[in-house]
């Protein structure tokens, strides 16, 4: 019977794949979504391995991207389209499971949702959401401002902060969001809870 991947061999694998500066963020994903999860009394192993694994296919060429996403017609939103480097979210969650193994659902969600975050990426996947914005290693952020994201009392109050801070940034750019992340905020805003 096949077995998910021991975080061990996955990070040695995701190594290859990948310049030492972002292995070394994936590292501090995995471990900082696995802090948050056992935190609020769940499987930490499930933020490591998904933490690791989230930017497997981060240096994927923007055609090479457009093109697997074609082949395998894999659902994407209209943002991922336009800015090709995104795609790399739904091609990981893609191939996860011929990677990785047997994986839960959940953590096809995190993996896939980890960039523009949406209501149904569950709890395992807001962890991976948050750690991705302030793991050590996010140069964005002082470490005042992550201690005040992580002593927030739940997940919800964690990303609703997260995006709050991202509109701000994309008010002094010519960024905008993607629809489903504005949903996200607009769900968390009414009260909307995010499924374990």
């Amino acid at each position: 019977m096949q077995r998910i991947m021991d975080y061990t061999k996955l990070e040695k694998l995701v190594g290859k794949n990948m310049k030492p500066s972002r292995l070394e963020h994936s590292i501090g994903v995995a471990e900082t979504s696995a802090m948050l999860l056992e935190k609020a009394g769940l499987d930490p192993e499930s933020g490591r391995i998904c933490g690791i694994y989230h930017d497997y296919f981060r240096y994927i060429a923007p055609d090479a991207a457009v093109s697997e996403v074609n082949k395998h017609s894999i659902p994407t939103v209209p943002e991922e389209m336009e800015s090709p480097v995104l795609l790399h979210a739904p091609i990981a969650a893609f191939h996860m499971r011929e990677i990785v193994g047997p994986v839960p659902d959940s953590y096809l969600k995190a993996v896939r949702w980890h960039t523009l975050g949406s209501k149904d990426m569950g709890m395992l996947g807001a962890a991976v959401y948050i750690a991705d914005y302030a793991e050590p290693g996010r140069k964005h952020l002082d470490d005042g401002e992550r201690r005040k994201i992580f002593s927030m009392p739940s997940f919800e109050a964690m990303v609703s902060y997260i995006l709050e801070m991202q509109y701000e940034y994309f008010r002094t750019t010519d960024k905008t969001s993607a629809g489903i992340t504005d949903e996200l905020y607009a769900y968390l805003k009414e009260g909307g809870r995010f499924e374990n």
